[in-house]
């Protein structure tokens, strides 16, 4: 009896083994779509995953911008068309940990000449490529030929709406002013945001001011005595490379204003844990510190919020 009961245990060990093992090899693939969510077009093929460790085995060069974003995996998986295998179309997607992270890669590959789409929170279509971003998920679809547009972008639109997440932006922007905000213009870098390896976390986004335009930045650096390094060393380096560099006071827990060679007119304050930068070729150091003040007193609201 003895024997059938430990027989009866490593039958049921195998067969929960077995199913673990195949749990894990499709792990993430139920995010793609299955055949025939698009009439016409069939997956072909076991899905492919790939994590930090390969992932340049897929994209090569690339892979470092995703890395830089912090992606976590990817699911690919390549579809067919009735067509035969000359119609094919591949959709990749990206899962980047968190919802800033997606949007960050997904805006640092739109090119100027995309056109909108509407997919998932946001989408873009440039050539015979289209992508959405939604959630975590930076999702990109890419066809063979231009004449599978409408198969793509059903594919796209089918993708997207089996990922989680919801479609407003990164909640890290109600950190930046909307008055004023040129809808399309907002960005997110992860590591070195212009050329500094002192500025990380950063949003950013144009700004109309009158005729001018300004860009703001805002670079969470976790907490403040981080935001007054990484702000000393900003002002050490404009010192050495900018032009007429000043105190400015009455902005923040500490400012400066200074000619940049790449960027025009600048302003640089800090902020609690933050470091704010506006920048402008044409708007004056009035104007910057107009915008920085009304992003500086966004962030003073939140946190007396917050406290409460």
């Amino acid at each position: 009896m003895g024997s059938w009961r430990s027989l009866i245990a490593l039958l049921v060990l195998a067969t929960l083994t077995a199913c673990g093992a195949a749990v894990a090899a499709d792990d993430g693939s139920g995010l793609l779509p299955p055949s025939g969510a698009v009439a016409g077009w069939s997956r072909q093929g076991d899905a492919r995953s790939f994590t930090a460790k390969n992932l340049w085995e897929y994209i090569d060069g690339a892979a470092d911008l995703f890395l830089a974003y912090g992606f976590v995996r990817l699911e690919t998986a390549q579809y067919a068309g009735d067509g035969g295998a000359e119609r094919s179309i591949t959709v990749d997607i990206y899962d980047m940990g968190a919802p800033v992270n997606a949007f960050g890669i997904y805006a640092n590959e739109k090119s100027d000449d995309a056109k909108p789409f509407a997919a998932g929170a946001q989408g873009y279509v440039a050539g015979e490529l289209l992508a959405l971003w939604k959630g975590s998920y930076y999702v990109k679809v890419a066809m063979m030929d231009a004449s599978d547009a409408e198969a793509a972008r059903a594919l796209a639109t089918a993708t997207a709406e089996r990922l989680a997440g919801g479609t407003e932006m990164p909640a890290e922007f109600g950190r930046i002013p909307e008055e004023g905000r040129i809808a399309g213009s907002e960005r997110y870098v992860r590591k070195d945001a212009l050329g500094h390896r002192a500025l990380s976390n950063v949003v950013s986004a144009d700004y109309r001011l009158g005729k001018a335009t300004a860009t703001l930045h805002l670079a969470d650096l976790a907490d403040a005595a981080q935001a007054r390094q990484a702000w000393q060393k900003l002002r050490s380096f404009e010192k050495q490379a900018g032009q007429g560099l000043v105190s400015v006071s009455r902005v923040g827990e500490g400012a400066f204003a200074v000619r940049d060679a790449s960027y025009g007119e600048m302003l640089v304050a800090r902020q609690g844990q933050f470091v704010i930068i506006a920048m402008s070729e044409k708007a004056g150091r009035a104007e910057l510190a107009k915008l920085m003040n009304r992003a500086i007193g966004g962030l003073n609201s939140r946190h007396a919020s917050a406290a409460r």
